[in-house]
């Protein structure tokens, strides 16, 4: 018999707890704690633990292995530094000072907001007259071209952070931020992972991709590029359904007001897979789907 909804929840809340390292979360259960699944597990508990001195003190283990990771540039770095993972980077600066407020967390959380206002995607000569490749968001890792993910992560960590958006720079980069994704929106609407046009050609729009742009949009509802690639997003968002894709849609199209309720259902069978495999990201991003997501948008609304 399939479980109910709220059992599935209490399921994967409990396979979170279990897995955690003394400090943070890995992609699998048993890995090397990484930021990606320990942002993704805290935003996801955060909605699911009883708010108590147990659950904040559980939580601010975690979050300390965030900002334990911080270096001078205010960037947390798993790794080498010149593959410092800014889409990891954005999720972060939308953790740490929210899940448990503590005032030394939320100075390591002004360091990084700083750090990602200074970082931006390498400035090319624009070679297709579609594209302006001179327009800078965030790339993937430092010195490489700005792509969709890490911009719409980066920007919408901006747009969250608290008592910088009165600051030039922050604006400055907010609004090239946007620029940018309205220029590399496909024809058609949608996102594809960096450019709207290769070689000549249009490229397609994915879901995910789509859905992590809309949710860094979000404050522009009226926007064109917004009402347009929102619409691709609810004629394809069953279409591809790996946990992870389903769970930034049902996040996505909450924000906006769309009712998810197929999106969950499927989400709710793909993250049985999830759970087999041990993909704790995934299994965390669903959990914060089917609940942090609900409470309108949860850490990622923008007001």
């Amino acid at each position: 018999m399939a479980a109910t909804r709220d059992e599935l929840v209490d399921r994967l809340r409990q396979r979170l707890l279990a897995s955690a390292n003394r400090a943070g979360w890995g992609y699998y259960t048993g890995k090397s704690s990484r930021i990606e699944p320990t942002c993704w597990a805290l935003l996801a508990l955060a909605h699911t633990e009883p708010s108590s001195g147990q659950w904040r003190a559980f939580a601010s283990a975690h979050v300390a292995f965030l900002a334990s990771l911080q270096g001078r540039d205010g960037l947390l770095v798993e790794t080498d530094p010149a593959l410092t993972n800014l889409t990891a980077n954005g999720l972060a600066a939308l953790v740490l000072g929210d899940v448990v407020e503590a005032p030394e967390h939320a100075d390591a959380r002004q360091r990084l907001v700083h750090g990602l206002v200074e970082l931006k995607g390498v400035r090319l000569e624009t070679i297709d007259p579609r594209q302006d490749s001179t327009l800078q968001g965030w790339p993937w890792v430092p010195d490489t071209f700005s792509w969709v993910e890490p911009t719409a992560w980066c920007l919408l960590a901006l747009k969250r952070a608290p008592s910088v958006g009165g600051d030039v720079a922050t604006r400055a980069r907010q609004s090239e931020a946007e620029r940018l994704l309205a220029n590399r929106m496909c024809a058609g609407g949608g996102w594809n992972f960096g450019n709207a046009v290769a070689l000549g050609q249009d490229l397609r729009p994915y879901v995910p991709t789509t859905a992590v742009a809309l949710i860094a949009l979000q404050d522009r509802p009226g926007d064109p590029t917004v009402q347009t690639s929102l619409g691709v997003l609810r004629t394809q968002r069953l279409l591809e359904p790996g946990a992870m894709t389903l769970a930034l849609v049902s996040i996505c199209l909450r924000l906006y007001g769309t009712p998810a309720d197929d999106v969950d259902e499927r989400l709710a069978k793909a993250v049985e897979r999830s759970d087999e495999a041990g993909n704790l990201q995934a299994i965390a991003m669903a959990l914060f789907a089917l609940t942090g997501a609900r409470h309108r948008g949860g850490a990622f609304r923008v007001a």
